[in-house]
């Protein structure tokens, strides 16, 4: 009389194990970097207004096509400023430049906490583009 299997053996058992902790191991770190990522990505969601008044005012000739120089060029205070739940502020300097600086959190923004995402304006033949740079490590800023 033939016996059958009655369930799985202690090697197959371990290889399943084994299976999971290897995925678990490239998941995780991987999911980390995806979540700081989507909170650095509110410096590109809070400096969209202040891109788009520089765009509008480029586009309609403000000062013969150059950028716009000044916050109150753009009907924007000096003072006043842009924050959100990972954003400490939103600055625009006098070259159009504008400045998102991030909270200083730590376990919500690893190693992009405190940093810097800057947008710089090029006159593309009278479109404008933007440049992305700063002190965030390259993987968590946005894409131009």
């Amino acid at each position: 009389m033939k016996k059958l299997q009655q369930g799985f053996t202690l090697i197959e058992l371990m290889i399943v194990v084994a299976i999971i902790g290897i995925l678990a191991a490239i998941a995780v770190p991987a999911y980390q970097d995806y979540t700081i990522r989507s909170r650095v990505s509110e410096a590109a969601s809070l400096s969209g207004a202040v891109r788009t008044a520089i765009d509008v005012a480029f586009s309609e000739g403000f000062d013969l096509g150059s950028i716009p120089t000044t916050p109150e060029s753009l009907n924007i205070s000096a003072s006043t400023s842009y924050k959100s739940k990972y954003v400490s502020k939103v600055a625009y300097t006098a070259n159009g430049t504008i400045t998102v600086t991030l909270k200083n959190t730590v376990n919500e923004l690893g190693t992009a906490k405190g940093g810097t995402v800057i947008y710089g304006p090029t006159n593309q033949g009278g479109n404008l583009s933007w440049t992305v740079t700063g002190s965030v490590p390259t993987k968590y800023r946005p894409k131009n």
